[in-house]
């Protein structure tokens, strides 16, 4: 199964970004949030340029494309900027330092350019930004749980919970691994 997200790692901020639109807990790393900016701003972009060649002509102030474009991006937008600033440690309510003309936009910009906090946060579990998308579960080799012989049942399930908590898993999934590892513990 080849998807255009698997041929260019790049999109896969971008894309990851407007799966979860209206996600604001939880984190996004650097990557997922330059991506997803990166790619918006040549969206709005070519949208402009679409408006200027088409519908409005270079001198007028009508952004009818653009416009739409922004609009979508919104909420998105909002959600990846929360989420970034939950990966570096910061509550999302500090996006309204974007009131402050410039000291606001600097101090955000510097803190998303800075690495998300290692480990575990009080956002949840750390992002760990990958080019490589992973293989879908369901593939050979995917979302197999070792069996916990020399591992503690209790710390497999908390593993496989903060998976589920992340998005990574379903409940389902999450059900039948838990009853699996459940399974192998008791015949360990």
């Amino acid at each position: 199964m080849s998807t255009s997200s698997q041929k260019d790692p790049a999109m896969n901020g971008y894309l990851s970004a407007m799966r979860s639109y209206a996600t604001f807990r939880g984190r996004a790393s650097r990557a997922e949030f330059w991506q997803f900016t990166v790619f918006m701003v040549v969206v709005v972009f070519v949208a402009l340029v679409v408006d200027a060649a088409f519908v409005s002509g270079p001198e007028s102030r009508s952004h009818l494309f653009a416009g739409l474009v922004v609009l979508a991006h919104v909420l998105p937008s909002l959600a990846v900027a929360v989420r970034r600033l939950h990966d570096t440690d910061h509550a999302g309510w500090f996006l309204l330092l974007n009131i402050i003309p410039l000291v606001g936009l600097v101090v955000l910009l510097i803190w998303a350019c800075q690495a998300g906090t290692p480990g575990p946060n009080q956002y949840g579990a750390a992002v760990v930004p990958s080019l490589v998308p992973a293989p879908p579960l369901g593939a050979p080799g995917v979302g197999a749980v070792a069996p916990p012989a020399r591992r503690d049942v209790l710390a497999e399930i908390e593993r496989l919970a903060q998976l589920r908590a992340s998005g990574s898993l379903t409940e389902a999934e999450f059900a039948a691994m838990k009853a699996r590892v459940l399974a192998d513990g008791a015949g360990a």
